[in-house]
């Protein structure tokens, strides 16, 4: 999980904002509080999301699974080649501000204002995300699932780490029973190798290569 923060610190930011700058010269930017859901999918077109201030969680439709979480800048639903978007959802965590656009409206305005150099940076961005995402969540033990959850939150805004118990974390974000999840938490904690306080992770201090 080390690698996600190396992925995240490479974020193409000043492309994302290029795109966004241009795209906000002709349309205006929405606001929205935190709870609100945005589809990829609006009517029959496919819609793209561009993030310029605040915090969303990716979640799986129909779970409610948390599968990631982008903060401004960022760009989703880029992509003309995915062929479903419905499957995943986007919620505000924050109050947030956005351009909500059809995707075929940004891929024409891009053309014309010659962005793809920065388009392209965006995907490559995803793309490194996803992989990062298929290397830390499949085929792995539960075991280190917990671990790669716990480092994430580590790495995590101080709200966050603040606010969000290291439970609810990783419950969020994987199928697992809670009961499950708490039994190696408490474990972790009563062995030395993590500090939890009220249910906030405080500290990690060594994680063991297998429970």
């Amino acid at each position: 999980m080390e690698n996600i923060k190396t992925v995240a610190a490479l974020k193409p930011v000043a492309h994302i904002q290029a795109l966004l700058d241009s795209l906000s010269t002709v349309n205006a930017k929405t606001k929205a509080k935190s709870g609100q859901r945005f589809q990829l999918m609006q009517n029959g077109t496919k819609m793209c999301f561009l993030l310029a201030q605040g915090k969303c969680d990716i979640k799986r439709v129909g779970d409610g699974l948390i599968l990631g979480t982008i903060a401004a800048p960022s760009i989703l639903g880029l992509s003309d080649l995915l062929p479903d978007p419905t499957n995943v959802t986007l919620q505000a965590t924050t109050h947030i501000e956005f351009l909500y656009l059809p995707l075929e409206a940004i891929l024409k305005h891009v053309d014309e204002h010659d962005l793809w150099k920065s388009v392209s940076y965006c995907l490559m961005d995803m793309c490194s995300r996803f992989n990062e995402y298929l290397k830390t969540n499949s085929g792995i033990s539960t075991y280190e699932l917990i671990c790669n959850l716990l480092r994430a939150l580590n790495n995590a805004d101080f709200e966050t780490r603040a606010t969000v118990s290291a439970a609810r974390y990783i419950l969020d974000r994987t199928p697992m029973s809670r009961s499950g999840v708490m039994k190696v938490l408490a474990n972790l904690n009563k062995g030395g190798y993590i500090v939890i306080k009220r249910g906030l992770l405080i500290r990690i201090n060594e994680l063991p290569a297998e429970y």
